[in-house]
């Protein structure tokens, strides 16, 4: 990597201004020109910044270093969150020591990964500010690994379109590259497969994820397999090719019970659960939500949140108003606690209106609900919220009304189905 941009990226990374760098040793333009790759300066002056920042001039290649960083990498993949976490930890104390840039890079860019996986949202955020202001020096591979990883943030802060954008251009550069293992190229398409699924681009998602599929299965990664089955059978559920989806959901289960995994069964027991919902098995629904919940640690707070949701609505449809406040009361003191659940908030506020017949429902939907789903681009809960708008109208025979909201269901399903 070329002096300047070693400079310019150690500088940001221990929050130094080119004033405060350039001080005493030479002018902030004649930096900034250096730091631009658009001069060249002597060693003497090279060697003053370098100690400065507390690197070396001559930049060494450390082999061992960049595999343990890969090996960081792949854990976090793998979601073994212990090891993810000794990794980091190592990482933190001796990352001052790393005077290698592409190394030091790498750190910063995994390191806005395993912020995603132990899901510390804002932490991730701040990350992405920082790394913005250096991603000019990046190579080919940093901006895939840049590209992917906002995806992935932009994805679960619900914000879809965005995360889509980026992650088109992590798939371009690895279409272009032969630098990505193929455990890599399943892992994108998988990503890509979960976020056209939330944007209810159902034969987007069942092509990428059918992609990683293949992929994992070629190297018998059965945990990843068993999630790829799970991603299709949400895919063909809403569908409603009702036989693919529990064809899927059973090749998984098989996977999740020899291992014993309680994540993949938490998460197969919520989606046969939604499979019974919509075909209106509102009982085995139920049964299905409850097992989720058994399997769901206390640390999956979105896990549960969701789960919690899905029986609240379940109550609610078969007109049990005790248990649906039961869970609407069990849900609200999950959410007192944590922050950055706004997309659940709305749901659980909802349901308090709907079963406290409060007049002020339709203003909620109207000014709140339908607002917020629209601008995080999640057209599925636009669409039922203006549906449940409309039919509130309808029986109030508000029949203009009722007609712009099932004009609004109407254009959102289109939207989809493009």
């Amino acid at each position: 990597m070329e002096i300047g941009n070693r400079l310019k990226f150690f500088r940001i990374q221990k929050d130094m201004t080119q004033e405060e760098l350039a001080n005493k040793i030479i002018s902030v333009s004649y930096l900034s020109k250096i730091e631009n790759n658009q001069t060249s300066a002597s060693i003497e002056v090279l060697e003053l910044l370098c100690e400065k920042l507390g690197i070396k001039l001559i930049e060494e290649e450390e082999y061992t270093l960049l595999k343990d960083l890969n090996d960081w990498y792949f854990s976090i993949i793998q979601k073994k969150k212990e090891e993810a976490i000794a990794f980091h930890e190592h990482f933190t104390k001796n990352v001052q020591f790393i005077n290698d840039s592409r190394a030091a890079i790498l750190f910063v860019l995994f390191e806005l990964r395993f912020l995603l996986f132990i899901r510390e949202y804002d932490k991730a955020g701040e990350q992405i500010k920082k790394i913005s202001l250096f991603k000019d020096i990046f190579d080919s591979k940093m901006n895939y690994f840049y590209e992917k990883f906002v995806g992935q943030y932009y994805n679960l802060r619900n914000k879809f379109a965005i995360a889509l954008e980026h992650f088109k251009l992590s798939e371009q550069i690895l279409s272009n590259s032969i630098h990505f293992e193929n455990w890599e190229k399943a892992d994108l398409y998988y990503h890509i497969g979960v976020n056209h699924n939330r944007i209810g681009k159902i034969a987007l998602s069942t092509v990428y994820t059918q992609q990683a599929l293949s992929i994992y299965q070629s190297m018998y990664d059965l945990k990843r397999s068993a999630e790829c089955h799970i991603l299709l059978g949400i895919s063909y559920e809403k569908n409603d090719d009702f036989q693919l989806a529990v064809d899927n959901y059973q090749l998984a289960k098989k996977v999740a019970e020899n291992m014993n995994d309680s994540y993949l069964l938490g998460l197969l027991h919520h989606n046969i659960g939604c499979l019974y919902s919509k075909q209106q098995k509102t009982l085995e629904a139920i049964d299905e939500y409850k097992e989720s919940l058994r399997y769901k640690v206390e640390t999956n707070i979105i896990g549960r949140i969701r789960s919690i949701h899905s029986l609240l609505a379940e109550y609610y449809n078969i007109g049990d108003v005790s248990s649906s406040r039961k869970w609407l009361n069990t849900g609200q003191e999950i959410l007192a606690k944590h922050q950055n659940l706004e997309e659940f908030k709305i749901h659980f506020t909802f349901y308090e209106y709907w079963l406290n017949n409060d007049e002020a429902l339709e203003k909620f939907v109207e000014k709140e609900a339908i607002p917020f789903f629209e601008q995080e681009g999640d057209m599925k809960q636009v669409i039922s919220y203006s549906e449940i708008l409309a039919k509130r109208y309808q029986e109030k025979n508000k029949y203009k009304l009722a007609s712009y909201y099932y004009s609004i269901v109407v254009k959102y399903l289109k939207m989809i189905r493009r």
